[in-house]
């Protein structure tokens, strides 16, 4: 009987032994394929809170010149690890593929992870190839025949309908950009159509919009603080009442912390003044059918990363300089928060107050184009909120991949 219990005693320190060699990892990214990197990592234990966790995996990520995006992950050791933090950084493009990205994610997780495989003792389980630099191949400078261009074409659509309505959407935009350290530049064409049809005691009630614009921005580098640019935007809605519509405004910007490390932290101020000019479809309130008019904007907002979650905020304020009274406010907060082990807080909330509707119609819209939307009416202020909260208990691990029935 002693020599059973001393074998069980042994199997479980075995296992337990086994268990600990992996280490507990928390995968802190919203856009990964989490089960891919579960099935393909080894020596990793996935735990469900980073208060588990032997090593936090926190992600972040901006657009970059190519249309693709610049990852950086940050690996904050605890426990044994505690004095190991790395930060790994790289870019995809815009034509890197679904499967090229998360390989490539991949890769990069496994080179921050290195050091921590070392420390639990995995050293002869590990492999390492480096080119010899005698067998290297000269690395020529790449040319760029682009120069640095980039475009993107997208077009979309969908129709459906049933007996008694029917309807159809479709949108497309082409976007041209170019981006380095000193300059950057986005020129975007876009355009949409959308068209219902109700069927009520044989009468069609047809609600449609139409809209088109085209954006040009130009801004360039002056510090690590400060940026300059200029910012044009014209097109046409049917909706807003406006033919045509024209705004040219430049403007700056003050970040209070520096733009390289914006994908962590940003405090940003910003300032722009301009012309408007507004040709409308019909009469407005204002009895204007087209006007030209000085307006000005004032934006303060910023956000941050951090182990614990993320916030972001913003509010801005924009007047027409010929009288201050006709002018706008808006507010925004987005924050995502683990407060403690399993308890996670969301909350989103906006508000805005319009007292700038210049281009609403004089006459009053009818109740079929309020209820159909139109036309735009006048509304002194919006809002929008969320509140989300979530508390997980159990098992600490989540490492098992099963797709089965898609749950």
């Amino acid at each position: 009987m002693k020599k059973i219990f001393s074998l069980v005693v042994l199997l479980v320190s075995v296992s337990v032994i086994s268990q600990t060699q992996d280490i507990k990892v928390f995968l802190d990214c919203n856009f990964c394929e989490k089960d891919y990197y579960k099935q393909e990592l080894s020596y990793v234990e996935f735990v469900r809170d980073r208060n588990y966790a032997d090593v936090h995996l926190l992600f972040s990520k901006q657009s970059n010149a190519s249309n693709g995006r610049h990852y950086m992950i940050e690996f904050i050791g605890k426990n044994k690890y505690a004095e190991i933090n790395d930060k790994v950084e790289f870019n995809t493009t815009g034509q890197t593929s679904k499967d090229e990205k998360r390989k490539i994610i991949l890769n990069n997780l496994k080179f921050g992870l290195m050091r921590y495989w070392i420390k639990n003792g995995l050293k002869d389980k590990l492999t390492l190839n480096i080119e010899d630099k005698k067998e290297a191949k000269k690395v020529e400078e790449v040319t760029d025949p682009w120069n640095k261009w980039t475009f993107r074409l997208s077009l979309r659509g969908y129709f459906n309908g049933q007996e008694s309505n029917k309807s159809r959407y479709l949108n497309g935009n082409f976007r041209i950009n170019r981006v380095t350290e000193k300059n950057k530049l986005l020129v975007r064409f876009g355009l949409s159509n959308s068209k219902s049809t109700y069927t009520y005691d044989d009468e069609d009630i047809v609600s449609e919009r139409k809209s088109s614009y085209v954006y040009a921005d130009d801004v360039v580098s002056i510090n690590n603080h400060l940026s300059a640019g200029l910012f044009i935007n014209l097109g046409n809605s049917l909706y807003a009442n406006k033919a045509f519509y024209l705004s040219v405004k430049p403007g700056i910007e003050y970040n209070f912390f520096e733009y390289k490390d914006s994908q962590k932290k940003a405090l940003y101020l910003t300032y722009k003044i301009g012309n408007v000019y507004n040709k409308y479809y019909d009469l407005t309130v204002f009895a204007k059918e087209k006007e030209s008019l000085w307006q000005h904007n004032l934006e303060l907002g910023g956000g941050v990363v951090t182990k614990w979650g993320n916030v972001s905020s913003s509010v801005s304020y924009r007047s027409y300089l010929h009288d201050a009274a006709i002018n706008g406010f808006e507010a925004e907060l987005n924050t995502s928060m683990r407060l403690f082990k399993g308890f996670s807080l969301n909350l989103y909330g906006s508000y805005g107050l319009s007292h700038d509707q210049i281009n609403i119609r004089a006459l009053d819209a009818s109740l079929e184009d309020l209820l159909l939307q139109q036309k735009q009416i006048k509304s002194g202020y919006d809002y929008f909120g969320s509140i989300g909260i979530s508390y997980t208990f159990g098992s600490i691990y989540n490492t098992i991949v099963n797709p089965r029935f898609d749950l």
